[in-house]
């Protein structure tokens, strides 16, 4: 039977029994908007009976996985697309979450041989989708999303998704090394590994495709769309981290920036939220700051770089306000925690059964 995880590296007797929560959607959504889908519940239907018939997940656990709410977190990040994108779109999140869960706190979790198997499983499904469906179900519902996505994506958006799920998994594997020989990089080292680790760049490749959107390289290397592209995935990440440290420390993951702050500053779990905080409310500045100086791309492409760009804005806001509408990170006691900013530090919980994955 799995024991409880330790923090190795942090005596977690240190930590109070309560923190506050920076109020970040407050300051974020001074300069991010939110928008729900009205397809979402349609787009809802067909895409938590299409995953559940993988069988990904069984009992308690297929439970909690379809009442944590990402059909709703797809509608608030992806509000613009209409139903033909937005079902697909919700499949790859639900995807996402599943690959996640079992790499970040399930049963892969401290396994570098079999989250590489599972990388290279996921990355094969990707370069030959017409190939056999895989037996690792997760991988086999990737392979199926991807495939509809191809149907009416764009060669260069095909190929977008393509590198950065590459870059994605990748970072999965080495976040794997790091966290199974407890390597605490330092704060700028990680937020490099972060920015891969977010899957953000495969999210934003998946909205110009939920707009039908064909931006050229022209708008993509321009430094300030790039810039652009580069604090939303900070921010909304940052913010991930800051909310999600009380679940993850409790699961024993270092791989989370408040604690490499803490181990790297050599701070206390609140200095080190509010440094966090400060890097991210700095981060937001600088959007605002980057966007003030987006050029013209000229008549045929201003709307569609605008539309792009909302795009983004939607993610941010829109990810960061889930995080109080779910179960995921604050239990049952969400709503709470969204009215008080107060969250428990959750006591030591035993990881998931080990997962063993079928090509």
């Amino acid at each position: 039977m799995p024991g409880f995880p330790k923090l190795a590296l942090i005596d977690r007797s240190t930590f109070p029994s309560q923190v506050r929560l920076p109020d970040i959607s407050t300051y974020a959504g001074e300069v991010f908007p939110l928008k729900v889908n009205p397809h979402w519940h349609e787009a809802e239907a067909g895409s938590y009976a299409w995953f559940d018939s993988y069988g990904v997940h069984s009992g308690a656990k297929r439970q909690d996985f379809f009442d944590t709410g990402f059909g709703l977190m797809t509608a608030l990040c992806y509000p613009d697309a209409d139903l033909e994108h937005l079902r697909p779109a919700m499949d790859f999140i639900l995807w996402l979450f599943a690959f996640d869960d079992m790499t970040d706190e399930g049963g892969l979790r401290d396994n570098v041989e079999r989250v590489k198997q599972a990388v290279d499983i996921t990355m094969n499904a990707l370069r030959n989708p017409d190939g056999p469906e895989p037996k690792f179900k997760v991988a086999a519902t990737l392979q199926s999303f991807f495939k509809r996505m191809r149907a009416n994506a764009t060669p260069a958006t095909i190929q977008r998704f393509v590198d950065s799920s590459d870059l994605y998994t990748q970072a999965i594997l080495q976040q794997t090394v790091n966290r199974s020989a407890d390597e605490v990089p330092t704060v700028e080292g990680f937020i490099q590994l972060r920015r891969d680790t977010s899957a953000v760049k495969m999210v934003f490749a998946v909205l110009e495709y939920s707009l039908g959107l064909d931006l050229p390289d022209e708008v993509h290397n321009d430094p300030i769309v790039a810039e652009l592209a580069l604090a939303g995935n900070d921010i909304l990440t940052w913010a991930n981290d800051i909310f999600s440290f009380p679940i993850e420390q409790a699961r024993g993951d270092t791989q989370n920036l408040v604690f490499i702050t803490m181990w790297d500053k050599q701070l206390n779990l609140e200095d080190a939220m509010d440094y966090v905080d400060q890097l991210t409310r700095k981060r937001v500045q600088e959007y605002v700051e980057a966007k003030a100086k987006l050029r013209s791309f000229g008549p045929e492409l201003d709307d569609k770089v605008a539309l792009y760009i909302r795009g983004i804005e939607y993610w941010v806001q829109g990810a960061i306000d889930w995080t109080f509408m779910t179960t995921r990170y604050f239990g049952a006691d969400f709503e709470r925690v969204r009215d008080t900013g107060i969250v428990d530090i959750m006591a030591p919980i035993a990881p998931s059964a080990p997962i063993f994955v079928d090509a």
